[in-house]
């Protein structure tokens, strides 16, 4: 399973050698086609081997919207943000992800409804490598035996466990397409940041919204109503429109074009499915971008990387985000990943202004590794004092932390003494020695390396 080749596929030869249901299908297809003006083609797919429900398996929670709003509000409070320089620009005509070498080759889940795991790791992949530089192949098998998410009978996206856990790689955990029981000595090395949901007040966010997010984040995972035109599927833009919007399916979002007036996605039914794996499918089309996902991974650092990166992780908020704090609490909070023993530089500045309380008022702050409050290292212990109303100071706190290898967590504090202190913008960010890797990539989002091991698609066979 996992990373497959992209083989040749001859659909024509496999049509005229098919089980003639096979052929009555198609048939059928392609006379809704003519009368419903379709600008697809469909084929003897590969995906056409199985009952749609058994490589299907998206089941939306029952209190999905509910769920998106507190997850999106536990993102917001942990006040991460997306890559430092957004990798495209939301009003282009045309972006991919593709295009930067930042998606993972097409997989194929077997004849078992874990699509669902299939779309939780293709965009924590996607959006790993936005963030790193290079491609990693990780493991939908440890998500679906150890996740909670769901089963070969489907589920749902399985992000927490990355957030909790991680995950291991292919080669360490490969996939079986079948349930089994989760093994739990198995190193799980990368790990996200937080996810949340492009939207949490519409299910299907609009197309701004979800170009924004795709050129913030990375690769996105999202949902689709996939019908018998879409298992068929073989080039062309899909453009279907089943009624109902019913969604059935995981995929992952990687790009648009709006002169074809439609999304790319990348499917897990292995390359002799659509065009090599992938769609162009029209915006809002089979309810595609339903439940539209996004997942930050951990910065970490190449293993033959010696002198580490400039950016391990940044966090900003601005004025009009209108935060305030009145009790002790975090201003921000940063996660990331080291691969030995290094040395961390750490800063945090903003603009404080007083927004009540009785002048003078003394604020203080703090970086530290502990969420206790009060407990910080003391080198960072700044004060400043209000001497009158809707008065704005400048903060900056900073240090240099001896870490250890492994995830990271540091805490910026404020301690606001009585008063309710405003902060106008800020900005926090962990920064390791620069070298020769962060040269390298100092002009933007780079083009994404991977070493692609050529393995055919689990299941199939080359036709």
């Amino acid at each position: 399973m996992a990373i497959s080749i992209t083989p040749s596929i001859d659909y024509v030869r496999r049509e005229a050698e098919a089980p003639a249901p096979i052929r009555r299908r198609l048939e059928a297809l392609r006379t809704q086609a003519k009368a419903e003006g379709w600008t697809f083609d469909v084929a003897y797919t590969f995906a056409m081997d199985e009952p749609l429900s058994r490589i299907t398996g998206m089941v939306p929670p029952g209190d999905l919207l509910n769920q998106a709003k507190r997850q999106n509000a536990r993102t917001a409070a942990e006040r991460f943000r997306a890559l430092a320089e957004p990798a495209g620009d939301p009003t282009s005509p045309a972006f991919n992800w593709a295009d930067l070498g930042c998606v993972t080759p097409v997989r194929d889940q077997g004849a078992c409804g874990s699509c669902w795991a299939f779309g939780t790791n293709g965009a924590f992949e996607g959006a790993y490598a936005a963030a790193n530089h290079t491609l990693i192949d990780t493991s939908e098998q440890q998500i679906l035996d150890c996740s909670g998410g769901g089963d070969c009978d489907g589920g749902w996206w399985a992000f927490n466990y990355l957030v909790s856990t991680g995950t291991a790689t292919e080669a360490d955990y490969p996939y079986t397409a079948a349930k089994e029981t989760c093994k739990t000595d198995i190193n799980s090395q990368y790990k996200a940041a937080t996810w949340g949901y492009v939207s949490s007040e519409d299910m299907v966010p609009s197309v701004d919204a979800i170009k924004q997010a795709l050129c913030e984040y990375g690769p996105l995972a999202v949902a689709v109503n996939a019908t018998s035109a879409f298992q068929a599927y073989s080039s062309g833009v899909f453009n279907e429109n089943a009624p109902g919007a019913a969604i059935n399916h995981a995929v992952v979002l990687i790009g648009w074009d709006d002169s074809r007036g439609a999304w790319r996605i990348k499917n897990s039914w292995g390359a002799g499915w659509g065009d090599a794996g992938f769609m162009w499918i029209v915006y809002n089309s089979n309810a595609i971008g339903f439940a539209a996902a996004w997942v930050q991974a951990i910065v970490s650092l190449p293993p033959d990387v010696q002198d580490g990166p400039s950016l391990l992780a940044t966090s900003t908020f601005n004025w009009s985000d209108k935060r305030q704090i009145s009790t002790n609490d975090n201003i921000g909070v940063l996660t990331f990943s080291l691969p030995r023993e290094m040395f961390v530089r750490i800063e945090a500045e903003c603009s404080l202004t007083l927004i009540s309380g009785a002048a003078p008022v003394d604020v203080t702050t703090g970086l530290y590794t502990n969420d206790t409050s009060n407990v910080m290292y003391t080198v960072t212990y700044r004060k400043a004092t209000f001497t009158a109303a809707n008065q704005s100071l400048p903060i900056l706190t900073s240090t240099v932390m001896k870490l250890s290898a492994g995830a990271q967590t540091i805490y910026w504090k404020l301690w606001p003494c009585g008063a309710t202190i405003g902060m106008n913008s800020g900005t926090f960010s962990a920064v390791a020695v620069p070298g020769p890797w962060a040269d390298r990539y100092r002009g933007g989002i780079p083009p994404c390396v991977a070493a692609r091991r050529p393995r055919l698609p689990f299941g199939r066979r080359a036709a």
